[in-house]
């Protein structure tokens, strides 16, 4: 349920001057009530003009990456409930406790910055205020536990979809990495909570690189942002309501008809497929051919006319 806060902003969204009396009528509050979620979204850096005798406009939008700004984009059900922070450690270390607290399934958690973030083996992940996105929704798939690292490879295809529908060329690095251009502009992080042979829920972390305009020199060889790649600025909440979206959308896929229908469009986004690549597993180097991913979401490696599945590896790009 969107806060008080958040339908205000969704009904300014269309630019045109409101009356308080007719704010307070489409949201069954009191006008005072609406004039102090103004002065709070106004505080809260919105640029609302308050035209006297007429009411409320909000001139322009602004790329905030809150509650109230997501709200006014959101479309499915993933993302009902909100929790945004301006600054966390990890947007996953919440969106566990809340699963503890147990939340529905498709709470978000957001965070304007993350200080610890991470990513595969344990990475840092480089995520500054104000440019990119960064969060967790939890979800409680009744799935066997053996088929919830798919969900990875679900939410990766799932992206994958929802940025090329806006024209914006991204693939797919197996198992978790969306590539722009060679270059790493997300990443995704799935982690379970288990009771016996249960799944209790599945906390699902992503972090897009968006509207970054540098980024840091060690970084330069395998990183970049949508907007360094497209030259375009983007409205974060825009950006995560679609992500959102494509999501429901695949994951209801995936409980109702299985891994086939995902590993499907997957394989539409894959990046390296039928080239030659080179994996470290094991402590070990291989080098062979990728030919996709099996209906288990293991890697495909062809060697010497012999494919194998690869279930635990990474594919080695950019020699770090």
């Amino acid at each position: 349920m969107a806060s008080t806060r958040g339908r205000v902003l969704t009904l300014l969204q269309d630019g045109e001057v409101w009356s308080g009396q007719e704010l307070a009528r489409q949201l069954n509050i009191s006008r005072t009530a609406i004039w102090k979620h103004i002065e709070t979204l106004k505080q809260d850096g919105y640029a609302i003009h308050t035209i006297p005798r007429k009411g409320y406009q909000l001139l322009e939008q602004s790329d905030r990456f809150d509650e109230p700004a997501f709200v006014s984009f959101r479309k499915g059900r993933f993302g009902q409930v909100v929790h945004a922070f301006d600054q966390v450690d990890t947007t996953q270390r919440i969106a566990h406790e809340l699963a503890q607290q147990h939340v529905t399934e498709g709470t978000l958690v957001i965070s304007e910055e993350q200080t610890s973030g991470r990513g595969q083996l344990g990475r840092n992940w480089h995520n500054p205020k104000h440019v990119n996105i960064a969060a967790s929704v939890i979800l409680r798939p009744e799935l066997p536990i053996r088929d919830a690292s798919k969900l990875t490879l679900m939410a990766a295809s799932a992206f994958a979809r929802a940025l090329n529908n806006r024209n914006i060329d991204v693939t797919i690095k197996w198992p978790n990495d969306l590539l722009m251009n060679g270059k790493k502009i997300g990443g995704i992080l799935t982690e379970m909570q288990t009771e016996g042979d249960r799944i209790q829920a599945v906390i699902l972390g992503f972090g897009i690189n968006v509207n970054g305009e540098e980024i840091p020199t060690e970084l330069a060889h395998r990183a970049t942002s949508l907007y360094l790649e497209t030259e375009t600025k983007y409205h974060r909440s825009e950006i995560l309501a679609d992500l959102l979206t494509e999501l429901e959308i695949e994951y209801d896929q995936f409980l109702e008809s299985g891994f086939a229908p995902i590993c499907t469009n997957w394989m539409r986004h894959a990046a390296y497929l039928n080239e030659t690549v080179t994996i470290h597993a094991s402590r070990t180097t291989r080098t062979g051919v990728m030919r996709g991913i099996s209906d288990e979401g293991a890697l495909l490696l062809e060697e010497e006319g012999k494919i194998e599945s690869i279930y635990s590896a990474e594919i080695a790009v950019w020699n770090d």
